[in-house]
């Protein structure tokens, strides 16, 4: 073997070494298979800076793991208390969290921070967290050591309020979640607890929000909850904190105004426009509306093709808008159908029928409904128009149950508001059987005699039936033509009177009006379920 055959044999050799010593690194480095790392990354103390320090002058402090680690959703996780003015620096250097104060940042003078990160720190392997480790320093000479608890529901659903960011004050003031920012803070887990530690003895106001921008103040329509009382924080310690959240009812304004339809005006407002009035001047004017939601369309039609006014007021004037008249072009001239009202499939139930605009006259001798699918019979149901929504015609008869019907409507059958007419319109719709339907027998018991209530049964938390009730003590009603559901049942104390759940109001300082919910036994087809509430 020549010298350069030696070395090219010496380097391959070389390179099989390197190749087998890779492959056996690599082996120990990732062992196949295995359980999975479900363990948390834990703190490296003689590496890290001293926790609960006091008179704590540092403008950083450091948290060193033991493993190689990652920060997650720092914003939302990361929560100081007190709120800091300026946004503090948070990295990972190596193994180590690094948490370095704004070069701006002046901090109170003898007060207990407290920064809590939350699910933030994670290892980079499986992404298991670090669960709510807090440094804690104080400015001062003593580090505070009191606490509070609680719970935030949703006042309406009862449910849990999961990060809500739960905020202390030491002025007492009604605004002053609107204006500062709060002593102490947290948020609350998923099942709507919290806890504040490291607290000094006080006077305090508390107060919960959505603090959807995460700023610790109360802005625009933020969901609140709140005690209506000053708390007392001292060493005898506290009763757990329960707070009721709602949504605050926002000043009414119209979002949207759409004029682009013949003769007819939509307005669209930012929410449900309460006791919404409409008024005009000229009583020879022809007017139809009607509100759906946060939605109202106006129909309107005047003979001597003029403008005029309407008055919008809900108690005062909340807007005045000018209709005008304009002329039909020929894709405008026809009214037409618009939708099916939801019928219940109960053979004695009406059926309804909805078009685009409102329907002053009807000739039952263009209107047919045909009985079953192949050998059809006519059948003649009485028809009427409804006075509160003339949109609407509604079809009364003794439906067949597991029938079928088809609705034909002919040419010339509906005369609409500017006096045309419709093309044909057709609709089939289906009749259940009764044995396919169940009823509730409820019966609340324990009702103050001199307070007003709200018995909702719905389904969802969606109230689809709503009974008012006054100066008694005992509510019965049986509610039959139910569709197999589970429903529950809710009782809202109606403390004003005015037929609706109303949530709290921190300036005013009202609480959000109390409901009860109570979960009703499945309902199946053919069942009747008996519901007894015994009220305390």
């Amino acid at each position: 073997m020549n010298k350069f055959a030696a070395m090219r044999f010496g380097q391959f050799c070389l390179g099989l070494i390197t190749v087998a010593f890779f492959f056996q690194c690599a082996s120990k480095a990732t062992p196949p298979g295995g359980p999975k790392d479900e363990t948390p990354p834990a703190i490296v103390q003689e590496k890290s800076t001293t926790n609960e320090q006091t008179l704590f002058k540092e403008r950083s402090f450091i948290v060193t793991l033991n493993e190689w680690v990652k920060l997650e959703d720092v914003q939302s996780q990361v929560l100081i208390s007190p709120p800091l003015e300026r946004r503090p620096e948070i990295k990972i250097k190596g193994k180590s969290v690094v948490f370095k104060f704004h070069e701006d940042e002046v901090l109170k003078e003898g007060a207990t921070y407290t920064v809590n990160f939350g699910d933030a720190i994670q290892d980079i392997t499986e992404n298991n967290p670090l669960k709510n480790f807090s440094f804690v320093f104080s400015t001062g000479s003593v580090i505070d050591s009191l606490s509070i608890n609680g719970n935030v529901i949703d006042a309406y659903t009862a449910e849990p309020v999961e990060d809500a960011t739960v905020m202390v004050y030491e002025s007492l003031e009604d605004s002053i979640p609107l204006q500062e920012k709060p002593l102490y803070a947290t948020k609350s887990d998923e099942e709507g607890a919290f806890e504040i530690r490291n607290m000094k003895a006080g006077i305090f106001k508390i107060v919960a929000i959505t603090d959807d921008n995460l700023n610790y103040l109360l802005d625009g329509v933020e969901r609140v909850a709140f005690l209506d009382t000053t708390f007392h924080l001292d060493t005898a310690g506290t009763a757990p904190i329960n707070l009721r959240m709602s949504q605050p009812l926002e000043r009414l304004y119209p979002d949207r105004r759409d004029t682009s339809e013949w003769n007819k005006a939509v307005f669209t407002y930012n929410r449900y426009p309460y006791g919404l009035s409409i008024d005009y001047a000229d009583p020879d004017q022809t007017l139809f509306y009607d509100l759906l939601n946060n939605t109202l369309s106006v129909w309107y039609y005047d003979e001597n093709r003029r403008e005029w006014p309407l008055y919008f007021s809900t108690g005062e004037v909340l807007d005045t808008f000018v209709l005008n008249y304009n002329a039909p072009n020929q894709k405008q001239t026809k009214p037409k159908e618009l939708s099916r009202l939801k019928n219940s499939g109960f053979p004695s139930d009406p059926f309804y029928h909805c078009f685009d605009r409102p329907i002053l006259s009807f000739d039952t001798s263009f209107i047919q409904i045909l009985e079953g699918s192949t050998a059809k019979k006519a059948v003649n149901a009485e028809i009427f128009i409804i006075d509160s929504l003339p949109l609407c015609l509604q079809f009364a008869y003794q439906w067949q149950p597991d029938s079928t019907y088809e609705l034909i409507l002919l040419p010339g059958s509906l005369t609409d508001l500017y006096d045309l007419t419709n093309d044909t319109i057709s609709q089939r719709f289906p009749i259940g059987n009764v044995e396919r339907f169940g009823s509730i027998i409820m019966k609340i018991e324990g009702l103050s005699n001199d307070q007003s209530y709200l018995i909702q049964l719905g389904i969802k938390d969606k109230p689809e039936y709503i009974f008012s009730v006054d100066s008694t003590t005992t509510f019965e009603r049986t509610i039959t033509k139910l569709k197999p559901a589970t429903y529950d049942l809710r009782i809202v104390e109606d403390r004003n009177r005015n037929g609706r759940w109303d949530p709290g109001d921190l300036l005013l300082n009202r609480q959000p009006e109390v409901t009860r919910k109570y979960e009703i036994e499945q309902l199946r087809a053919n069942w009747d379920v008996d519901v007894n509430v015994k009220m305390e």
